[in-house]
């Protein structure tokens, strides 16, 4: 979902130079970056965006995914980049 979600607001604000696409992108980078607050720093699997609480998918174990969390990597470099 966040490379669907953000890479989209991301993707749409490098074609279009449309500001309102990096404005979303902030909220929505800002809203998942709470699943960063572990103890590891590892993100949690799911946030809920209006509460803001995160965990992992019970299915795991509640451990992370590699595949997950490694791949966030890409779009929030490019927040960043962007926001500064």
């Amino acid at each position: 979902t966040t490379i669907r979600s953000l890479g989209g607001l991301l993707a749409a604000f490098d074609l279009s130079g449309d500001n309102a696409f990096l404005d979303q992108a902030k909220d929505l980078g800002a809203r998942l970056f709470k699943a960063f607050g572990t103890p590891t720093g590892i993100p949690s699997g799911q946030v809920n965006l209006a509460t803001g609480r995160a965990q992992n998918i019970g299915w795991t174990g509640n451990q992370a995914i590699t595949a997950e969390f490694a791949t966030l990597q890409l779009e929030f470099r490019l927040l960043a980049r962007l926001t500064g």
